[in-house]
C-alpha cells in the first residue's frame, strides 16, 4: 500500500488499523500534532470524505493499493474559513441593499452552513442553545425596516471581526507585540479589580474583567498561531493558563472578589508575562 501526503510518499507502518477508517484516523491524529489537517482523500483514485467512518470502515486494508491525503495547515484552514464566513455576509449585504426582503429571509435560511465557521473561528458566543442572531431573523414570516438596520450593523461587526483575525493569521508576531503594549498598560487596571469589586464599585470592576476576558482570548489564539511555527511554549503551560481562565471564570459567577483579584494579579498575570518574554524573546535576539 502507498500512502502520500500532498504528493509525497510517506514511510508508514501498519499497527491495529483494519481499514480506511482505522488508517486516515490514525494518520489525522499524527498531523494535528503538527497543527496540520486534512483537507481531502483518495483511495485508489476515488475521493471520499475523511470523516465517512461508514464507508472507510467498509475498506480492508487488503483492498487498498493507493491513500493520497491533502492537507492545510491549521492556519490556512481557519483563514479559509474566515473567506467562506466573509462571502457569506457580502452576499447577505448584497440582498440587503436590493431591498428584496423574500430573498434575505430565503438567504438567511442558509445560515446552518456557515454556523459551524462562526461559531469555530469568529467566536462561541454566536453558538446558542435556542437561537442565535441569525437564526432569529431567519424565524421570521416578514423583516422590517428595523430588522435591516440590525442585519447591517451585526453585518459590519462581522467584517470588522474577520479582519482581525486575519491579521492575527497573516502576522502574528505583530499582533503579539501590539498585545504586549496593551497589557503593559493594562496591568495596573488589572491590580485593583478585587478593591473596585470590595468597595462596591462593581460596573466599573465589571467593565475591567470584560476587557481582560477579550484579550485573553484573542491571547490564546496568538498563543497557538506562534506555536504552529516556533512551538517553545510548553503545552502544558498553555494548559495551565487555560485552567486559571476557567477558575477566573467560575470565581466571577460566585463573586468571589478576593478569589478574581488574586487570579488576575497573582496567576494570569505572570504567567502571561512569561509567555511574551518567550514569544518576544527571538526578536529582542535579533535586534
Amino acid at each position: 500500500m502507498n500512502i502520500s501526503i500532498d504528493g509525497n510518499i510517506i514511510d508508514y507502518t501498519l499497527e491495529k488499523e483494519e481499514n480506511g477508517y482505522d488508517i486516515i484516523r490514525a494518520i489525522s491524529l499524527w498531523l494535528k500534532k503538527n497543527y496540520i489537517i486534512i483537507k481531502s482523500i483518495k483511495i485508489d483514485e476515488k475521493e471520499y470524505n475523511y470523516d465517512d467512518k461508514t464507508l472507510l470502515g467498509e475498506l480492508s486494508i487488503n483492498s487498498i493499493n493507493k491513500i493520497d491525503i491533502f492537507t492545510l495547515t491549521v492556519r490556512e484552514y481557519k483563514y479559509n474559513q474566515l473567506l467562506i464566513i466573509q462571502e457569506y455576509f457580502e452576499n447577505l449585504i448584497s440582498l440587503i441593499n436590493s431591498n428584496n426582503k423574500d430573498e434575505v429571509l430565503k438567504f438567511l435560511k442558509t445560515y446552518e452552513k456557515i454556523k459551524p465557521d462562526m461559531e469555530e473561528v469568529i467566536d462561541k458566543i454566536y453558538k446558542s442553545e435556542n437561537q442565535g442572531f441569525i437564526e432569529t431573523f431567519a424565524s421570521k414570516k416578514e423583516l422590517t425596516d428595523s430588522d435591516y438596520e440590525n442585519l447591517k450593523f451585526f453585518t459590519e461587526n462581522i467584517f470588522f471581526v474577520i479582519g482581525e483575525r486575519k491579521r492575527e493569521i497573516i502576522n502574528p508576531e505583530t499582533e503579539i507585540e501590539k498585545e504586549k503594549k496593551y497589557f503593559d498598560t493594562f496591568l495596573p487596571e488589572i491590580e485593583i479589580i478585587s478593591v473596585l469589586l470590595q468597595t462596591g464599585k462593581q460596573n466599573e470592576a465589571l467593565e475591567k474583567i470584560i476587557k481582560f476576558v477579550d484579550f485573553s482570548k484573542k491571547l490564546s489564539r496568538l498563543l497557538s498561531y506562534y506555536n504552529m511555527g516556533l512551538g517553545k511554549i510548553e503545552a502544558e503551560e498553555i494548559s495551565k493558563y487555560n485552567k486559571l481562565l476557567h477558575d477566573l471564570k467560575d470565581a466571577i459567577g460566585r463573586g468571589d472578589s478576593v478569589l478574581i483579584g488574586d487570579i488576575l494579579e497573582y496567576e494570569l498575570s505572570p504567567i502571561i508575562e512569561q509567555f511574551f518574554n518567550i514569544m518576544l524573546s527571538e526578536k529582542q535576539e535579533e535586534e
